[in-house]
């Protein structure tokens, strides 16, 4: 394939700008699979490639350039500076606004007025707008009048419409008076939308509620928003919807809140409490009951029913309600012990060839690429000791000598004194357990290096994975505790943009809080009492050596957040982190990488067993009763 010099348009700009008018770029983008800005890039771009070969180097041009400008990834939360790379890693990135120069610009601006296409022609106004204002506030008017022509229907919602009325909202702010009543109009549209949703618009209707909240509109219609979306959470508490049920009772009460009538907030959030207890209930009474997973709901119950003021807690005899769950989720803690659930998912078998996991992503839809990207690994802790203790067996004098530890900053970090005999015994657990860190850490560089850096660039070259799509997953999560649902999504978002220095400062206490949670959940507690009667909370280092968290997550997952998190011959990344420890080098090093997919797959495979496993339990019966007729 043939490529152009940066300068071509300016060298070529009357010969580019005939080649957009005969270019075919209308065929080009009725052909992409979808309506998302990512598949019309991936149609553009595949017609620029074609063009190039055809040694047609305008078309191929005009191609890439729209290509590129509608990969950018629309952030509406940064109003001056809206777009971010698709991609970014190994010192480059994809497509940004500042990218493309003056002369492709201005191209732009003269293309914009011959496009009838909403998504494109938004995209290339609000493009030229944020890089060159001097070519007028038209491209603004254009941008925002394009933008809400998109239809706000569940079909295509979640397919960047979203973040294009979001923008909308946002330029006719930045503009002022100049917007005239289009901030205005766009409220009354999406009220309507609002007003006339039903279920089957799912998260499309809970989508336009919160846009709204967001950016300060529907004051005047917050008595209705806030009656639609309780008559909604009925209708999917009553589906046995419970996850969307608590979703609705929660923004329905911040509605009411804004209206005025704080009675029937306190009542959404006594509803919302109680669609939890429902959702434990139906676990318990399910296919494949967890009285694990019942607790996690049991505890967010009590969590919610915890930010009711006291003065308002009579009414719906919230304190007693309280201690009425409290006995509760003591007694499904205990049974969740009996069931000894790991959390995990199921390894794939994928070599050590790079192209085989890039191929095992690529042409999957995005749950099913994530639920291979979340299973790519699985440490096996048995299986390392093993490993440490054939090591240490073997003939020769290296096991036996004293060794000292040290940190990247050439810290002494730790000491062991070698094995005592010609193989390890009990009094040389120091020197297996430094063994099985080595291993471990071996493991970690390797894995990240041929399967989790590959399968996160085809992750992020074929999928849009928006902060708000891993903030709803975390949300979805039941390992997620209430209230860190937007700490996690955010953490979570920052390493597929490849800032895994933001992801892991995010993550890091939040993976402490979440093994806290889960021991109290099941009746442990997490606590101590100094000799002042002054109650502390116990650190990772304390809380993964009590012996319920290896029940609660298996030896496997025990063994690696603590080797990983709070070890100090293993990266230490909580305390390191803390302490402020971590310089730039390792706050993107293959530590911090494998700590956020290791957060990946805590989160994704909680939400995705959660969904499956009673389809998973048919399909296995199904199979073996087959077997058994066989």
């Amino acid at each position: 394939m043939k490529t152009v010099p940066d300068s071509y348009v300016e060298d070529n700009f009357e010969q580019v700008l005939d080649a957009f008018n005969n270019c075919g770029w209308e065929a080009v983008l009725d052909s992409a699979s979808d309506t998302g800005y990512s598949s019309i890039s991936q149609a553009f771009r595949e017609a620029g490639n074609q063009a190039y070969d055809e040694d047609n180097q305008a078309d191929g041009k005009v191609l890439h350039l729209l290509a590129e400008a509608c990969s950018m990834m629309l952030s509406p939360e940064k109003p001056n500076d809206p777009f971010d790379p698709m991609w970014v890693g190994g010192g480059t990135h994809s497509a940004i606004s500042d990218d493309f120069t003056e002369a492709e610009i201005r191209l732009f601006n003269e293309i914009i007025g011959s496009i009838d296409k909403p998504l494109l022609k938004g995209r290339l106004a609000d493009l030229v707008w944020v890089r060159n204002k001097s070519l007028g506030v038209k491209n603004a008017l254009q941008a925002i009048d394009s933008y809400r022509q998109l239809p706000l229907d569940v079909d295509t919602w979640f397919m960047d419409v979203e973040q294009c009325w979001q923008r909308a909202i946002d330029l006719s702010r930045m503009i002022g008076a100049t917007a005239g009543d289009r901030l205005d109009q766009i409220e009354a549209s999406i009220i309507e939308a609002i007003k006339s949703s039903s279920t089957d618009g799912k998260f499309s209707s809970f989508g336009l509620a919160h846009t709204l909240m967001t950016k300060g509109l529907g004051k005047s219609a917050a008595k209705m928003i806030a009656e639609k979306l309780e008559f909604l959470a009925g209708e999917f508490g009553d589906a046995g919807d419970f996850h969307a049920s608590e979703s609705f009772y929660n923004a329905s009460a911040k509605w009411y809140t804004l209206s005025g009538d704080n009675d029937k907030s306190i009542d959404m959030t006594v509803a919302e409490a109680e669609a939890f207890v429902n959702d434990a209930s139906a676990k318990l009474s399910s296919d494949s009951p967890s009285h694990g997973v019942a607790a996690s709901f049991i505890e967010d119950a009590i969590q919610v029913y915890r930010t009711i003021p006291h003065i308002h807690r009579d009414r719906h005899h919230v304190d007693q309600r309280i201690q009425e769950l409290r006995l509760r989720l003591s007694e499904y803690g205990k049974l969740a012990q009996d069931e000894m659930v790991t959390i995990s998912g199921n390894e794939i078998d994928i070599g050590d060839a790079i192209e085989k996991i890039r191929d095992a992503i690529s042409g999957k839809a995005v749950e099913e690429a994530l639920a291979i990207f979340a299973n790519i690994h699985h440490v096996n802790a048995k299986n390392l000791r093993e490993s440490a203790i054939r090591n240490l067996s073997r003939p020769g004098i290296f096991a036996s000598i004293p060794k000292i530890y040290s940190s990247h900053d050439g810290r002494v970090i730790g000491k062991t004194p070698g094995i005592s005999g010609s193989t390890p015994s009990e009094s040389d657990e120091a020197e297996i357990i430094a063994q099985m860190h080595s291993s471990y850490g071996t493991s970690i560089s390797i894995t990240v290096q041929a399967l989790i850096l590959p399968a996160l660039e085809m992750l992020t070259l074929e999928h849009r994975l928006r902060t708000a799509d891993l903030i709803e997953l975390a949300r979805r999560s039941p390992i997620v505790p209430i209230g860190r649902e937007v700490l996690f999504g955010k953490a979570l978002a920052q390493g597929f943009n490849r800032d895994f220095a933001t992801s892991i400062h995010l993550l890091a206490p939040q993976i402490e809080h979440m093994v806290r949670v889960q021991l109290k959940v099941a009746g442990v507690s997490t606590s101590h009492l100094d000799q002042d009667g002054i109650e502390t909370e116990n650190g990772l280092s304390a809380l993964i050596d009590i012996p319920e968290t290896k029940t609660i997550f298996g030896e496997d997952l025990t063994y690696e957040i603590k080797a990983l998190f709070c070890a100090q011959l293993g990266p230490n990344l909580r305390n390191n982190i803390a302490h402020g420890l971590l310089d730039d080098h390792q706050a993107h090093s293959v530590d911090a990488v494998y700590a956020w997919w290791l957060g990946v797959k805590l989160v994704f495979n909680t939400f995705w067993n959660s969904l499956h496993i009673d389809t998973e339990n048919e399909n296995q019966a199904q199979a073996d009763e087959h077997d058994l007729q066989s």
